[in-house]
């Protein structure tokens, strides 16, 4: 049950994640969740899930395929390599051509940390509450996930500041000797406090901010009413968390369908 609510949570917070996009179109129906942002990145910014495991893959695959060739998009499949639940969607992707472009772990933690991961010394962390705050929060976030692709144009169309602050969400921004330097946020959903958006600035790297950001994080998604957290690991990331508590439940590989056309 734990593995499938961390999924869950995963689906409901890319949902959420949507919203901070006030030009995005969500589909949530007949046990599938399909998402397109105004960028057309189409692993980002484009992505399809399915919600009820025992829905038929190949069907999913159709309805996805026609849903994005309508936005004339192409298309991330979110499946779970390592979960017996989804081993039909993976030989369903890949007799359909897609072809697995990311994959990261899914990592889970049973209750809170063992220890307080505090700020280190002369950063000032704060709960982002504001569209100021939310404006220097995306800044370190185009900053931050450079490293690792994402074009920064995919965050600027998050404009609706007020889904990192939601019932069920925080988002935290931390200064370092005065400049924005560190973000992370929580969704809680199903139990699970989902863990996104954990990144620092070159400049603020190597000093303990990465764990003290997911720390805040965590802290706020247990004061929420979660029993249990998740997130997707990055390379950079990955070993910060590990020795954190979190474990490795399976990885999700992401399989793209491109533009028609």
């Amino acid at each position: 049950m734990a593995h499938r609510n961390a999924h869950l949570n995963t689906i409901e917070s890319s949902r959420r994640l949507f919203g901070l996009d006030p030009g995005a179109e969500i589909e949530v129906a007949d046990g599938l969740l399909f998402g397109a942002g105004r960028s057309t990145h189409p692993v980002i910014s484009n992505a399809a899930f399915r919600l009820d495991d025992g829905l038929d893959p190949d069907e999913f695959l159709t309805q996805a395929r026609a849903w994005f060739a309508d936005r004339g998009r192409g298309f991330a499949v979110w499946a779970r390599a390592g979960a017996p639940e989804d081993v039909d969607l993976i030989d369903a992707a890949e007799r359909a051509g897609l072809q697995n472009v990311y994959a990261m772990p899914e990592m889970v933690l049973e209750g809170r940390p063992p220890e307080d991961a505090r700020p280190p010394t002369g950063v000032e962390l704060r709960r982002v509450r504001s569209p100021d705050e939310a404006a220097r929060y995306w800044q370190v976030a185009i900053e931050s996930y450079a490293d690792i692709g994402f074009p920064p144009e995919i965050f600027a169309f998050y404009e609706n500041h007020e889904y990192l602050w939601a019932d069920g969400a925080a988002a935290f921004l931390a200064h370092l000797d005065g400049r924005p330097a560190g973000i992370s946020m929580t969704i809680v959903s199903h139990g699970v406090a989902g863990i996104f958006w954990v990144g620092c600035t070159a400049e603020a790297r190597g000093r303990g901010l990465g764990r003290a950001m997911t720390a805040a994080a965590l802290d706020a998604g247990f004061e929420m009413g979660a029993e249990s957290a998740s997130l997707q690991a990055s390379p950079m990331g990955e070993s910060i968390y590990r020795r954190m508590g979190f474990e490795t439940i399976y990885d999700y590989r992401l399989y793209l369908c491109p533009a028609p056309g």
